[in-house]
């Protein structure tokens, strides 16, 4: 009589396939970070980002956490598109490093929220990524100490709240917004600059930061033109603008051509 295998025997192959494939991607994982720190220890930033990228791919905390770090870096010594766009990248990667209870990535967005480094300063924010931070790794409890003495005691016990549901895993759905390049239902006609304040032309009207305004849309692909759209200026800089169509999570980042 010929045997069937038996639900056991089923089950235990699916196991054995899964973690075959999970050793796999622990190895590919652990290959692209010594190559990561390879590329970064000769100097080879760009290299080392595209490894640490695939690292990251498999959910490598510690490689979200050196994408995050040399983008932040990188963005700093930029200025112009290239330093918003990197700046807002490497939040988001070291958002993912955090949510992943990556002690050094939450105190690095802790910092980036005390010095406004791509998202708007926000001292009751820092102190809770960096409790998490210091409830990690206990190295980070002298940072922690130091920041508590700048906030109120309202403050204080808002930011201790925030850190509890962090920690209970109720994380916020992020810490800057992401950032899409372009829209082709939106186009910058014109920008002036005039004393402090600037203001684009967009889609034939005129938006100033701070300002929200409905447009109509230009035809593009599988949009008609006719539509109106809410936008908010978020940003104006020499050769970008970020704006925000209300009910879309990214904020899009306009060309400005300052041919």
């Amino acid at each position: 009589m010929k045997k069937h295998p038996t639900a056991c025997q089923f089950f235990g192959l699916i196991a054995l396939v899964a973690t075959l494939i999970s050793t796999s991607d622990a190895r590919g994982s652990d290959s692209f970070m010594v190559q990561g720190e390879n590329f970064r220890s000769q100097g080879k930033m760009t290299e080392a980002l595209w490894a640490y990228r695939q690292a990251a791919k498999t959910g490598n905390a510690s490689a979200a956490f050196a994408v995050g770090e040399l983008l932040l870096l990188r963005g700093q010594g930029e200025s112009g598109r290239e330093r918003v766009l990197d700046l807002s990248e490497g939040l988001g990667y070291l958002f993912c490093a955090a949510t992943n209870r990556h002690p050094q990535a939450c105190a690095e967005l802790a910092n980036a929220l005390q010095k406004g480094i791509g998202v708007h300063t926000n001292l009751v924010c820092a102190y809770a990524w960096l409790k998490l931070a210091a409830k990690y790794d206990r190295s980070f409890e002298p940072d922690l100490d130091q920041l508590v003495t700048r906030l109120e005691p309202g403050d204080v016990l808002q930011a201790q709240k925030m850190a509890g549901q962090y920690l209970s895993g109720h994380w916020p759905d992020a810490v800057a917004h992401s950032i899409t390049q372009g829209d082709s239902r939106l186009a910058i006609q014109g920008v002036s600059v005039s004393g402090n304040e600037s203001l684009i032309i967009l889609n034939g009207e005129t938006l100033t930061v701070g300002e929200m305004i409905n447009v109509v849309s230009v035809k593009s692909p599988g949009h008609p033109a006719g539509e109106k759209l809410p936008v908010s200026c978020y940003e104006i800089g020499a050769d970008y603008a970020l704006v925000a169509v209300a009910g879309e999570p990214s904020l899009k980042m306009l060309s400005i051509n300052t041919r």
